[in-house]
């Protein structure tokens, strides 16, 4: 009986006589047919699922070993982007000395006594209006004037690198040693940096200076192709604005601009503003641009319409707690 198949099996059941069995004649009869078909089924060669479990063992042996090379690499198999660093030491303001008397108190950016340098009022992303030379101050009796200065910009995020450099000369402002640095290259990424200055010791060893973290905005607000609201993306909140500026370039601009915003959830809600004050100036490669001011005021966060001077763009105004 352990040879039939099923069929075969309820054919032979159905010539029985046909009376009630007794519950435990039932019982047994069933165990017995349950126990044929999971003997079929414990025998059965499925070639899927021993594939399916082959691939499974495999995926388990590789997959430690490509994490472990993927960190060694400093790479993020599942973003592709590089891992993250340590921030560095957080720099401060503080003053110099001038013949006895502080300066550069709210602009002198770094490490007391190690490195600092004359900061702008603020770093964002992908500005080209911030100094293109800054100077550096450094702080150390062994630092061999005769060779360069180094400096390793860090994106913490990424790993993503810059290299400045610049001469070192005597010292100024009561530090050992100053530097001018062309800083002209555009942070294209928001966030902290670090920045690591290297020079070389009078017994020719290269060492490390000092290192601190700088935080870079996002960039400013893009009003058309030829018009910027200086104001961070990130720095955009409801509120109102006192003078707030929107550079154009451009020749024979009007002496005024409108600018219109319509809240995108609220139709309703458009009002315009004028800019004037207008400033002409000339960049390094010959551009005019004008400079504007005025004042305006954003009632609610939310996805809005910046429109000027024909041309328009989408907008967001962030609540407090975004940041």
């Amino acid at each position: 009986m352990n040879n039939m198949s099923e069929k075969d099996l309820l054919e032979m059941l159905s010539e029985f006589p046909k009376h009630e069995l007794s519950t435990v004649k039932r019982t047994e009869m069933l165990k017995k047919i349950g126990e044929q078909r999971y003997k079929k089924k414990a025998f059965t060669f499925n070639i899927q699922r021993v594939a399916a479990l082959a691939a499974l063992f495999l995926l388990a042996i590789i997959a430690p070993i490509l994490y472990f090379s993927n960190e060694e690499d400093g790479k993020n198999i599942g973003t592709g982007t590089v891992t993250e660093v340590e921030p560095a030491e957080q720099g401060v303001y503080f003053a110099l000395e001038n013949e006895g008397k502080p300066v550069y108190v709210d602009s002198n950016f770094g490490i007391p006594n190690k490195v600092s340098l004359l900061a702008p009022k603020e770093w964002v992303a992908y500005d080209h209006r911030g100094p293109s030379k800054i100077m550096v101050f450094l702080w150390g009796k062994e630092i061999d004037l005769n060779q360069p200065l180094q400096i390793e910009a860090t994106h913490i995020y990424t790993g993503e690198k810059r290299r400045l450099n610049g001469q070192l000369s005597g010292g100024m402002y009561g530090a050992d040693a100053h530097a001018i640095v062309d800083f002209s290259f555009l942070f294209d990424m928001k966030g902290d940096w670090n920045l690591g200055f290297e020079g070389t010791n009078t017994n020719g060893k290269e060492e490390k200076i000092g290192e601190f973290a700088i935080y870079v905005k996002d960039q400013y607000i893009s009003l058309g192709r030829s018009s910027t609201l200086l104001i961070s993306k990130e720095d955009l909140f409801a509120g109102f604005y006192k003078d707030a500026s929107i550079e154009v370039s451009g020749e024979n601009l009007p002496e005024e601009i409108e600018l219109k915003i319509t809240n995108k959830d609220e139709s309703s809600d458009v009002t315009s503003f004028i800019f004037k004050n207008k400033t002409d100036y000339t960049t390094t490669d010959g551009k005019p641009i004008s400079m504007y001011t005025g004042d305006f005021q954003i009632n609610k966060s939310g996805n809005y319409q910046f429109e000027l001077l024909g041309f328009s763009e989408q907008v967001t105004v962030h609540k407090p707690i975004d940041h």
